[in-house]
């Protein structure tokens, strides 16, 4: 998707003269069409997340949720089996196009945001896991954050460090940078845990999952939050 000047300047929150500078400078990545600068979206997105840049995307403040109880989070409703695809692309699209989100969730955003920060480093942890994540405020007006489980039709290669191709996505949306660690470092807990690794490898029902996960939690069965 081609944008001007003024499209840019309001998604990075730059003055428009400020974005033809930079263009000009060869500090933002462009395209000169008969004297004409068009930007293409995710040259731009790829930009701003490589820099840490604030993107602009017209959704105002939202009060932030807390942490989601396991039973929510891994309910047998967030499990895809059977996900099409050969590249992390094709996966992605399968699985944002199966996952239920807010209707007012623009999911093709999503996709171009995720599909940036796979580019600049991947998400796959080894194990053949991956965590496709994103902090999403400015993106969807979700009340909660949400998880997918998605299992492929067959194992992908995401550069991970073991050199394992990944076979579970796990794809991840939250609303705050503390929210967005908590649930972060509360799955890398699992991942951590052969045992769990087994259940995904094997694909397990969602219910043994769950049970697994409430067994496992460091909280116990009356965990509140993964």
């Amino acid at each position: 998707m081609e944008l001007n000047a003024n499209e840019v300047s309001s998604l990075l929150g730059l003055a428009e003269q400020e974005v033809r500078q930079r263009a000009h400078a060869g500090k933002l990545p462009h395209l000169d069409v008969q004297g004409r600068l068009r930007f293409n979206r995710q040259a731009i997105l790829e930009w701003a997340l490589r820099r840490d840049h604030p993107l602009n995307l017209g959704i105002g403040e939202m009060e932030l949720a807390g942490l989601p109880p396991i039973t929510e989070l891994f309910a047998p409703d967030r499990f895809y089996y059977d996900v099409p695809g050969s590249t992390f692309a094709e996966v992605l699209r399968a699985a944002l196009d199966a996952f239920v989100l807010p209707p007012e969730a623009d999911k093709e955003l999503i996709y171009d945001l995720l599909i940036s920060r796979e580019k600049l480093m991947t998400t796959a942890v080894g194990d053949g896991l991956a965590i496709p994540h994103l902090r999403v405020p400015v993106v969807v007006n979700m009340p909660r954050p949400a998880l997918g489980i998605f299992f492929m039709r067959k194992p992908i290669l995401m550069s991970a460090l073991d050199g394992k191709p990944v076979h579970t996505l796990f794809l991840l949306l939250s609303l705050s940078p503390r929210q967005h660690l908590d649930l972060l470092a509360r799955l890398a807990f699992l991942f951590r845990q052969a045992e769990f690794v087994n259940l995904l490898r094997d694909r397990a029902k969602p219910e043994t999952i769950l049970e697994w996960i409430l067994r496992a939690s460091p909280n116990g069965k009356n965990s509140k939050a993964v």
